[in-house]
């Protein structure tokens, strides 16, 4: 004689507020995955380099180590360009440059995220928003 155990209602009921109730948390996000706000930028270092943002201005942001994120205000009028350091050298690379809409960035600007990927040999980035 078979005996079959299944979940009874309650354990049904409370499995399925459970599951309801991580869904919810998963809907809402992280703050990583938060919208950036107008007139600002996140650069994030996905490669195997430090990365950095030059202003048209000729100002550097803080740089922005592997696996880490940071977001600035956009400084300047003109386009910016996203670059990094080779690991040995230090010396800085280009790898985009990001131009504004005519008119330059200005407080109604979206915001923009930015991923700095791949290695000091083929280095590329890639909007995330």
């Amino acid at each position: 004689m078979h005996i079959r155990r299944g979940l009874g209602r309650r354990s049904t009921v409370a499995l399925t507020a459970t599951l309801a109730a991580g869904a919810a948390v998963i809907a809402l996000g992280s703050p990583a995955s938060a919208a950036i706000s107008n007139h600002r930028v996140q650069l994030c270092a996905q490669g195997n380099y430090v990365a950095d943002i030059t202003w048209s201005t000729g100002l550097h942001s803080y740089v922005v180590n592997p696996g880490d994120c940071q977001t600035f205000d956009i400084v300047g009028t003109g386009p910016y360009t996203i670059g990094g350091f080779y690991n040995v050298s230090k010396a800085h690379f280009d790898i985009t440059t990001v131009l504004p809409l005519p008119g330059g960035f200005n407080s109604s600007t979206p915001g923009a995220k930015w991923g700095a990927e791949g290695t000091t040999t083929d280095p590329y980035v890639v909007r995330w928003q």
